[in-house]
């Protein structure tokens, strides 16, 4: 007699499951035992300090120096003080990796803050997970906090936020078909292509026409074509690449919709604070970048200290790397010097008024706040 199996048309339970909005830190070190030592609280950061990426990691240096200083005008426990440690994330492959670990055995810093590279943030985060040590990154890769490790933080929009604003307005409120997605051709560039095709195809639009730029293959005559069809267009790489794409859209089409990703706007005297257009075009244009909604006296204040200190407007990135020092800094206050305490304090972090937003992380990382459209000039 042959037998046959029933398989019942409802849908099985899964043996376990993970709650993704609280992820935590269950391990030891959070005694006495396990804090740091000495007279300073050092804070770690790696950016880019060379190469294309230059004024990215000069924007995120001062910013963070100035909240360092800001921080240390009030006392702090035991007399001691804040100081920033800064390793450059540029070169070869591994070289990021090597400056991580130098900045938690060598420099002992007690946390991390990575530039807007996903591939050091991913680096990082790996050396935080084995070693426990929190990370805070202005990444905009969602994957950093998919994957349920209790170590790291993202500050600001996450690569799918960004593309659902950029979608909602190109699609739901402008009513454009034809656009145009240039992305670079690197990890962060695939992703966040992803993400906005992903984005597009929830609404039911026509899917974008995507081309991936080689920035070492760009030209004075590169994506005429596409370019002068498209209804918008959106840019999805770093600032270097982006400035020279942007002035090609605009010669091109002067007066199309012009999307870039956080990325796209890094640095301070960059597309973030000038004009994305060549002088004579139409100024009129918009340029749009996905951001939080940010709390105008907190920003002009800011902006209007660092201007004086430095002699140059700050940008987003700038702003979040000054917002990353103080929500550091409010942590070890409340938990003192010990890494595993500081992961705890991060995930209480709850509707903290920063330069760049209002700023809220659930238990896995996640930065809760919304994202809006934030306007160019």
């Amino acid at each position: 007699m042959s037998s046959v199996a029933v398989l019942s048309s409802a849908q099985e339970p899964p043996y376990a499951s993970i709650n993704h909005s609280a992820v935590n830190y269950n391990g030891p070190g959070r005694d006495s035992g396990h804090d740091l030592v000495g007279s300073e609280i050092r804070l770690g950061l790696l950016a880019p300090l060379a190469g294309p990426r230059q004024a990215e990691g000069e924007a995120m240096q001062r910013a963070a120096q100035m909240a360092v200083d800001e921080e240390n005008a009030n006392s702090l426990p035991g007399g001691r003080r804040f100081a920033l440690v800064i390793r450059d994330e540029t070169g070869p492959w591994g070289q990021a990796s090597a400056q991580i670990v130098h900045l938690v055995f060598d420099d002992q810093a007690v946390a991390l803050i990575t530039s807007s590279e996903g591939d050091a943030a991913h680096l990082a985060e790996q050396v935080g997970n084995k070693i426990g040590v929190p990370i805070l990154t202005l990444s905009t890769d969602s994957t950093t906090t998919q994957i349920n490790l209790p170590w790291i933080f993202r500050l600001g929009p996450s690569d799918a936020g960004q593309a659902q604003a950029f979608t909602r307005d190109i699609y739901q409120k402008r009513g454009l078909q034809r656009v145009l997605l240039l992305s670079q051709n690197d990890r962060d560039g695939r992703l966040g292509g992803e993400a906005f095709a992903q984005a597009a195809g929830e609404l039911t639009a026509i899917a974008p026409t995507q081309m991936v730029v080689d920035p070492e293959k760009l030209s004075a005559g590169t994506m005429g074509k596409e370019i002068s069809s498209a209804q918008a267009v959106v840019i999805w790489t770093d600032a270097p690449t982006a400035r020279r794409l942007a002035a090609r859209v605009r010669e091109v089409q002067p007066g199309v919709p012009l999307y870039l990703c956080r990325k796209a706007v890094e640095g301070d005297s960059n597309i973030a604070n000038q004009p994305v257009w060549p002088v004579g075009s139409n100024r009129n244009a918009d340029a749009w970048v996905a951001a939080a909604p940010e709390n105008g006296k907190t920003r002009d204040e800011f902006n209007q200290r660092y201007q004086q200190r430095f002699g140059v407007k700050p940008g987003l990135g700038a702003r979040e790397a000054y917002d990353a020092v103080r929500i550091l800094a409010a942590g070890l206050r409340q938990s003192g010097i010990n890494r595993a305490r500081l992961r705890d304090a991060l995930a209480e972090v709850s509707n903290f008024t920063g330069a760049s937003g209002m700023i809220s992380f659930d238990h896995a990382g996640n930065d809760l706040t919304a994202v809006t459209l934030l306007k160019l000039e």
